[in-house]
Order: structure tokens, then C-alpha cells, then sequence
């Protein structure tokens, strides 16, 4: 697996999602009370971005487009429509940098 510099810390806005594209998929960067989490950006509902379409509740991100509620650290999900879960990539960071493995 490869280590990708995606992000600094900073660009990471807390209780909110920075999308960023990794090998050619878009990834949805977490920050939540401090700690970086990756996910798909693409929600396995109906497809819509999470970055325009989300509110965040904790460590579970909700798809405003139709209410599918997912945890952002497994990727598990917590609340349908939606049937699957949502792709979680490692993160890892080091000093300011945000690198995920693909």
C-alpha cells in the first residue's frame, strides 16, 4: 500500500469534512476533537458527496440526501436508508502533514 500526503491538519476543519482525491477517488478527510479520519466521500445510498451533503453528529456522519448516518471510524452503517458501509482508509499523521494509505 502506498502512503499519500493528502492534507495538513489545519485544512481540516473540526466537525467538518475536507474532500480530497486519492488515486483517483474521492476521499472525505474527518477531524474530530483533534483525531483525522478518511472515508469514501461518496455515500452508498445514492451516490451523493458528502462533503456538499452531511451533517456531522460526533464520529457519525449523516448524508443529507436521504438521512443515511455512517461512523466515520469503521465506516459502519448506523441509520437507512443505506445498506452498506462506507470505505475507510488509514490515516496517519505526521507533524502538519495528513498522509492516507491507498
Amino acid at each position: 500500500m502506498a502512503k499519500l500526503k493528502v492534507a495538513k491538519v489545519n485544512e481540516i476543519p473540526e466537525a467538518g469534512i475536507k474532500k480530497v482525491m486519492v488515486d483517483g477517488e474521492p476521499v472525505a478527510l474527518y477531524k474530530v476533537e483533534g483525531k483525522i479520519y478518511a472515508t469514501t466521500n461518496i455515500c452508498t445510498h445514492e451516490m451523493c458527496e458528502l462533503d456538499q451533503n452531511h451533517m456531522m453528529h460526533g464520529d457519525v456522519v449523516e448524508c443529507t440526501c436521504h438521512g443515511s448516518q455512517f461512523n466515520i471510524k469503521t465506516g459502519a452503517n448506523v441509520l437507512p436508508p443505506a445498506a452498506e458501509p462506507l470505505k475507510i482508509y488509514k490515516v496517519n499523521v505526521e507533524g502538519d502533514e495528513v498522509f492516507v494509505e491507498a
